[in-house]
């Protein structure tokens, strides 16, 4: 051992002891500090799956928007085909008109009907819309609203999407439905959210919606700067009662990376 360096000095050996000590010890530290990095690394990957997995649960609940509830000359978001209803009733007519006119052309009423059938299917099947009948016929629940720890919590899980953009709309001449928006929009900035519009909006629809629902950008139904948002806002809201955990709509019409929270009438979805 006699080529070890300091191995026959003795002021070698001690500074060498030294080196080899506090060496032993930095790497023990080292060694711990390896270990606990490991372990809080490893519940971040657990984290993380949960949230893809929440992520994915969320993606699959949006459903697209039903075709009978859309608006019909809504303030915030002018659709293309609002004018096509009113626009019907003539073509029909004139295509009516058509085999007396020209006889050998009889096939043409039939094959205007048929496309008409699967659009009243989805009138009847979608558990979120009523028509004025049947919203007439189902119970009213008592004024939705927020308590001061609702709000508070609401708050805490919305805080860390600071800027995210939304919007609201309710029924036209609905006030219990344009209390709670203002209650929700007030609550949304105060968690640091981004309210562009100048306040409530109000529509009216082909057949109201029931309850409260999220409306995303049907292009972004799998994007995470969106999911996350609203994933949190779904469980902020349905936490507070206000609506169902499956209650999101995919809208092409909504803006990008926007989030509307589309306020129904006051009913039990069920």
């Amino acid at each position: 051992m006699s080529w070890w360096p300091g191995w026959n000095s003795i002021e070698g050996a001690a500074k060498w002891g030294d080196i080899f000590f506090w060496a032993g010890f930095a790497l023990l530290v080292l060694l711990a500090g390896c270990e606990i990095l490991s372990k809080v690394y490893s519940w971040r990957k657990d984290t993380l799956i949960a949230m893809r997995d929440g992520l994915i649960s969320v993606a699959q609940d949006v459903r697209p928007q039903p075709k009978d509830q859309e608006r019909i000359g809504a303030p915030l978001q002018p659709r293309p085909d609002a004018d096509i209803a009113p626009v019907r009733p003539p073509e029909v007519e004139a295509d009516r008109s058509l085999p007396e006119a020209q006889p050998q052309m009889p096939p043409l009423q039939p094959q205007m009907e048929p496309p008409a059938q699967p659009q009243q299917t989805a009138r009847d099947t979608d558990p979120l819309a009523r028509t004025s009948e049947q919203v007439a016929r189902t119970p009213e629940r008592s004024p939705r609203g927020l308590t001061e720890g609702q709000k508070k919590a609401i708050i805490s899980l919305l805080s860390p999407f600071r800027g995210q953009k939304f919007s609201v709309v309710c029924i036209a001449g609905d006030p219990e439905g344009r209390s709670i928006a203002e209650e929700i929009v007030n609550v949304l900035r105060t968690a640091g959210w981004d309210f562009p519009e100048s306040g409530v909006g109000e529509a009216t629809y082909n057949k109201e919606p029931v309850g409260l629902s999220l409306m995303v950008n049907a292009g972004q139904i799998m994007t995470p700067s969106v999911l996350r948002p609203v994933a949190m806002l779904v469980k902020a809201l349905a936490d507070a009662g206000l609506m169902q955990r499956n209650g999101a709509l995919a809208d092409p019409n909504v803006p990008r990376d926007r989030i509307e929270v589309r306020i129904g009438r006051n009913r039990s979805p069920s």
